[in-house]
């Protein structure tokens, strides 16, 4: 099994965040006094060691080494729980699922960790390594490809940044806006030109970067995802354990699918060959 790949510029991230949001919390004059347990930086150190000693324990004691790693992902879901989320932290959670034997679970984080993490190549490589390892595998059906092709164009950008282009742009638009209308037809033509130039400038960055967000939440919406991350997954015809098998085979962890709806404890899936069913919603994870 090849290694999986670290990401160095992702734990920078990750420690980053933390240590803004412990400065954040030790600068409120509301706020408790820090408690090492729950302190984002000390959290996000111990869950990188943890990992770290799961990485050394690998060759010697295969029992401790997953006991380290499983240790690691807890550290790393409860930052995420603390609302310390992004591509960053989304990346080294998948690498500690993934170490663990979670395969299920590396997915699910690798697949939330593409938003922020577009085009990295330890990313794609160490999902691709993850998918290799499912047990079932499916045909893809057609119908999304332009779809996909499109999403993925914008993708190139990361989220963060297109939402920063488009609050800039949308800033900018504004007082250009208010400028061109200060100086009135007494301005150069030259003058006009230029105002009317970046005018139009930010506003298509703005509308541009601006639409390319409301279009990942809108597919985000209709083509919500999810990765089963149990075994032996029966897919039933209802919403309930009570109805009979949609189909005879049983799905492992890793399989991906897309969420078609959603009742109390339990969502009707469908597979990438096109058959659908009904799983209990705690043997499915979202990315």
């Amino acid at each position: 099994m090849r290694r999986i790949a670290a990401h160095e510029r992702a734990l920078a991230a990750v420690l980053a965040a933390c240590t803004a949001a412990s400065a954040a919390a030790a600068a409120s004059p509301h706020a408790p006094a820090p408690v090492a347990a729950t302190d984002p930086l000390a959290a996000a150190n111990a869950a990188q060691e943890a990992y770290e000693r799961g990485i050394e324990l690998s060759r010697t004691d295969p029992a401790a080494s997953q006991r380290a790693f499983a240790e690691s992902a807890a550290g790393w879901e409860r930052l995420r729980a603390e609302g310390l989320g992004g591509g960053a932290l989304e990346f080294n959670l998948g690498n500690a699922y993934m170490q663990s034997g979670d395969l299920g679970r590396a997915i699910a984080r690798y697949l939330a960790a593409e938003r922020d993490l577009p085009g990295d190549a330890d990313l794609a490589d160490n999902l691709a390594q993850a998918r290799a390892r499912v047990a079932s595998s499916f045909e893809r059906s057609g119908g999304t490809v332009l779809v996909e092709g499109v999403a993925r164009a914008w993708h190139v950008v990361p989220a963060g940044a297109r939402h920063a282009i488009f609050w800039s742009a949308w800033v900018a638009f504004w007082i250009l806006l208010a400028a061109r209308i200060a100086v009135g037809p007494g301005a150069t033509a030259a003058a006009r030109a230029a105002l009317a130039a970046a005018l139009w400038t930010s506003g298509l960055a703005g509308a541009l970067f601006g639409g390319s967000l409301l279009a990942d939440e809108a597919l985000r919406r209709a083509n919500a995802k999810a990765v089963l991350v149990d075994r032996d997954v029966v897919l039933r015809k209802g919403n309930g354990d009570g109805f009979e098998q949609a189909f005879a085979e049983t799905l492992g962890p890793g399989v991906e699918c897309t969420v078609l709806e959603e009742r109390p404890g339990w969502l009707r899936v469908g597979l990438p060959d096109g058959r659908t069913g009904w799983v209990r919603q705690a043997q499915a994870e979202r990315p």
